[in-house]
């Protein structure tokens, strides 16, 4: 799994009506399958075996925006759990009037702020591969 299909599942998921029975189940499982991948994602990047590792080889220069992406991932779990400790209050509900729409609407912030996070990593990521490989820095004939 990779991330981009991630992030569409819990855009896909947090677009049910909060109403719906599967509303609960979707959301957590397309959670999970983000977690996953994101899991996989940091994984492939980050060691000394890591895509980082071979750019900070490859282009020095960008060691500053390597950190910069591993701090990403950082963002990014602390939003995954934030979001996953928010989806378990949902279990918890307590049939308080107002307080079954508050809480879905805060789930649905909360994926709106991962789905964001995750979006912005991928670009910076993309944005730093292009500068390390892409980019002529002049100099040759």
């Amino acid at each position: 799994m990779e991330l981009l299909g991630g992030i569409q599942r819990i855009e896909h998921a947090i677009q049910t009506p909060a109403g719906d029975p599967a509303w609960r189940p979707a959301v957590s499982q397309a959670v999970a399958q983000l977690k996953a991948a994101f899991a996989a994602h940091v994984r492939e990047t980050e060691g000394p075996s890591g895509l980082y590792a071979g750019v900070l080889g490859d282009a020095p220069r960008l060691a500053q925006g390597l950190y910069g992406l591993v701090g990403d991932h950082e963002t990014v779990w602390e939003a995954l759990d934030e979001l996953e400790g928010h989806l378990d209050e949902i279990d918890g509900f307590d049939g308080k009037p107002g307080s079954f729409g508050y809480r879905h609407e805060v789930v649905r912030q909360d994926a709106a702020r991962l789905i964001r996070e995750v979006w912005q990593h991928r670009q910076r990521g993309a944005d730093l591969l292009y500068e390390a490989y892409d980019t002529d820095l002049g100099g040759e004939t």
